[in-house]
């Protein structure tokens, strides 16, 4: 009986309805999974999340900018520069050890873009996106999505 009831407060977490589940893991295991929940929470436009993916190998920003409204000002540069309708992974190459450079495409209607975000090894094996090319992705930080130049 006993047992069940430490086993219902772990799985329930706390958390009440309505309110987002956060991952007790930070990062990712995987390079290219880096990419992906990276992407996932920019596009999520979720700052949570964004904190836990996001970082270096000394961890997640959350735990290394102690200075909330610093890590939410980032956090939202990145969102607003990296906002998209749809992604994919082009390529996934070591960079160095513990280092990897992953290649992603990105669209917002009918403007594409491909940029080189920088994978890193973490602490207890997790990987964190460390830096994005912004520069590529000029143009997806409108409100409205604009046509390709031609």
């Amino acid at each position: 009986m006993a047992l069940m009831i430490v086993l219902t407060a772990c799985r329930s977490g706390g958390n009440r309805p309505g309110e987002a589940l956060i991952p007790v893991a930070v990062g990712a295991a995987g390079s290219r999974q880096a990419a992906e929940l990276f992407l996932s929470s920019i596009r999520a436009e979720d700052v949570q999340a964004t904190s836990i993916i996001w970082g270096s190998a000394k961890g997640p920003a959350r735990e290394l900018i102690r200075d909330r409204s610093v890590l939410e000002k980032r956090i939202l540069i990145m969102q607003c520069n990296l906002n998209h309708d749809d992604s994919r992974i082009i390529s996934d190459l070591p960079d160095g050890p513990g280092k990897r450079t992953v290649r992603v495409e990105l669209r917002r209607g009918q403007r594409v873009a491909q940029t080189t975000m920088t994978a890193v090894l973490g602490p207890r094996t997790r990987w964190f996106i460390e830096n994005t090319d912004l520069a590529p992705m000029k143009g997806f930080c409108s409100s409205q999505p604009q046509e390709p130049r031609r």
